[in-house]
């Protein structure tokens, strides 16, 4: 058959050939008064267009963005999402120094701590400003969702936290190496560079080798359990800067029960200023986001930016009162100026990193797609989860030749730009304008700020988290499964770290489907919760089987099938066997108009979707079972393509057709 490109080819020959041959002259004006048709793109053309505007969607939206209806709520959600950007991107503890791009740290010879969620992966301050100005900008490019705001987010930034306490140096209270690292003479920033650089090649395999479906098995009471396991995490590493006390840092196992002990013993000696700014932090926080910003929502979309009128607040105090001098409070201290120089990440350190990369790395993805497959369906438009993998994994890859760590998608920064009335991607370039102007020119004026400020707007972003325990109430009503699965999620993610507590979570979770397939519901039906359309005699007994019949319940499926058997066998009475008619029921019988004469045991099997090599075989074990106890054994309801797969293994030779009936009451008929 002929190609399209080859029919392309033959038209233009044949318009050739009549051009040139009509009457065998050559002449060129007769060439002239030959008009080709205008040649449609060529679908090389257009499938190269098309793989590019899949590749990068912005090629697809841009050409066709409308200023007059989408610019304004692009801008004002822009602004808005940059503002949260700033105190939220900033807050990171940095216990390690940088041996070129900031050698300033290196020289000083401190603990130079960071602001908001970089705090709480062991990174400078303003690391955290560029992880989100970088992710966000090349998000742009890559993705689909219009609404989410990519950058730093509490659960990733703990994870990359116990990253750097798991590998990098050791240091006691007062910031001095107290072992060397595991990695050798590495920094921090140089750990956190090619861990970023990790996650975005497992998210790229993962895009490749479509296995984007392993989200799947992280479900809505593992994620909920999980970060509220993580909120004490988030938490505990706040607490001594609201104290203003110096704690050493712990690992491993139990590190939780180790810090608490720790913060309790420096209660006597909490900085009585830090703890009063602290509280103020808290209740003004508190007050604005359950009443204040509730409040102005009904006059306006955009919210009162809190977080950021607390840093200014901050600051201004800290300048008047000399905090740092005079109260010996924490403050934000050196941030650096200017744009960082692009530099390859260390690529020796990537096999060290990929057994935490490939938790961080899904972590991340699930993030961003829960929320953008929420966000598009209330906008109603669509996105591609495929797409959206790649666009983790260009973003990360990207952006890990700058002083970055690994981010994802921020639920309350997406939350207040969805409600600004963000329209397109093109919000992200008005979020990262301001983002740098900040890098550039305003990143010193935060120096004064206290720590325990932006301890504050971590503590109180956790409420939201912590208040997922109203949950388990209602897990437990539904499935003691799901109940089982949030709280070993939590207790693993609080006893361990995070990653250990993802790994135990997700393994505990898998092994529950497994036990859920393995002993499947298999019990008895009261008759008086059967539809009264459908009349079951009173000797009829009725059993449900509720799962596919394979490998890991034929057992079950057997053992409970010949204990019915056994312990319904009666004597005679008048002559006729009470007769017992054992249903595992989907499709309920029609009323019976006799009594059968023989003991009958019909299994609705509609329940069963697929039978594998075992099943079929018990099938066979149980019906020549109830042969040898005198009992008919008829099966109901299976679905054609398990009858068809039946036929083509020759087994009605064996179980005779007869047995097998569509309905219970085709069944029950058939042994009157």
């Amino acid at each position: 058959m002929p190609t399209v490109f080859q029919s392309y080819k033959e038209c233009a020959q044949s318009e050739e050939r009549a051009a040139t041959e009509g009457d065998g002259s050559t002449d060129p004006e007769s060439l002239v008064e030959v008009k080709p048709r205008r040649r449609r793109p060529s679908i090389q053309k257009r499938d190269v267009l098309n793989a590019a505007k899949s590749f990068m969607p912005i090629l697809d939206w841009l050409p066709k963005y409308n200023i007059k209806e989408n610019l304004h709520g692009d801008l004002i959600a822009g602004l808005t999402v940059g503002i949260m950007h700033v105190p939220q991107g900033d807050h990171i503890l940095f216990r390690h120094t940088h041996a070129t791009v900031f050698r300033k740290w290196e020289d000083s010879k401190k603990i130079v701590t960071g602001m908001a969620y970089a705090s709480l992966a062991a990174v400078p301050p303003i690391v955290g400003l560029y992880s989100s100005f970088f992710s966000s900008s090349f998000y742009t490019f890559f993705g689909t969702s219009r609404h989410i705001s990519i950058g730093c987010f509490a659960v990733a930034s703990m994870m990359v936290g116990a990253v750097q306490m798991q590998l990098m140096p050791a240091t006691d209270v007062n910031g001095t190496t107290a072992a060397p690292g595991p990695l050798g003479d590495v920094t921090s920033l140089e750990l956190t560079s090619a861990l970023t650089l990790a996650v975005g090649i497992v998210q790229f395999v993962m895009a490749l080798s479509r296995l984007g479906f392993i989200t799947a098995y992280l479900s809505d009471p593992l994620v909920s359990g999980f970060t509220t396991g993580a909120a004490v995490h988030v938490f505990m590493s706040q607490a001594n800067k609201v104290f203003g006390v110096k704690m050493p840092r712990h690992s491993g196992m139990g590190m939780i029960i180790y810090m608490v002990r720790d913060i309790i013993k420096e209660i006597p000696n909490t900085n009585l200023m830090a703890l009063a700014i602290s509280v103020f932090g808290i209740v003004f926080l508190s007050i604005g986001r359950d009443y204040v910003n509730p409040y102005v929502k009904k006059y306006s979309k955009i919210p009162v930016p809190l977080e950021l009128i607390l840093v200014i607040l901050g600051t201004v105090f800290s300048v008047v009162m000399n905090l740092k001098e005079d109260y010996h409070i924490k403050i934000v201290d050196v941030i650096p100026r200017g744009f960082p120089v692009p530099s390859p990440p260390r690529i020796t350190l990537i096999l060290h990193l990929l057994s935490d990369a490939v938790p961080i790395a899904i972590v991340c993805y699930i993030f961003i797609i829960s929320m953008a497959k929420l966000f598009a369906k209330k906008h109603k438009y669509r996105i591609d989860s495929s797409q959206e993998m790649y666009a983790c994994s260009f973003f990360s890859l990207l952006s890990s030749f700058f002083p970055v760590y690994p981010v994802g998608a921020s639920l309350s920064r997406s939350a207040v730009c969805e409600l600004s009335g963000a329209k397109t991607l093109l919000y992200t370039v008005f979020s990262s304008a301001l983002l740098l102007t900040v890098i550039l020119f305003l990143g010193p004026l935060l120096e004064p700020l206290p720590m325990c400020i932006l301890a504050c707007i971590v503590i109180v972003s956790l409420k939201s988290l912590f208040m997922q325990v109203k949950e388990l109430p209602r897990l437990w009503k539904i499935s003691k499964h799901d109940f089982a699965v949030w709280s070993i999620a939590c207790l693993a993610t609080v006893l361990c770290n995070v990653t250990q507590g993802l790994v135990i979570a997700v393994a505990f979770a898998i092994i529950t489907v497994v036990l859920r397939e393995q002993w499947p519901s298999f019990t008895d039906v009261p008759l008086s919760t059967i539809a009264s359309s459908q009349k079951v005699p009173d000797f009829a007994k009725v059993l449900k089987f509720d799962a596919p019949l394979h490998f890991a319940n034929v057992t079950r499926f057997i053992d409970v099938l010949q204990g019915t058997f056994a312990d319904e066998r009666i004597p005679h009475t008048m002559n006729h066997f009470l007769n017992l008619v054992v249903i595992v029921i989907i499709h309920l019988p029609s009323p019976f108009q006799t009594l059968p004469s023989e003991k009958v045991v019909v299994v609705d099997c509609a329940a069963i979707s697929y039978i594998d090599s075992m099943g079929v075989d018990a099938l066979k074990e149980t019906y020549e079972d109830a042969k040898r106890a005198g009992v008919s054994l008829y099966f109901a309801g299976f679905n054609d393509s398990i009858i068809q797969m039946l036929n083509t293994i020759d087994f009605f030779n064996t179980v005779p057709l007869s047995a097998f009936q569509s309905t219970v009451a085709d069944a029950a008929n058939q042994s009157i």
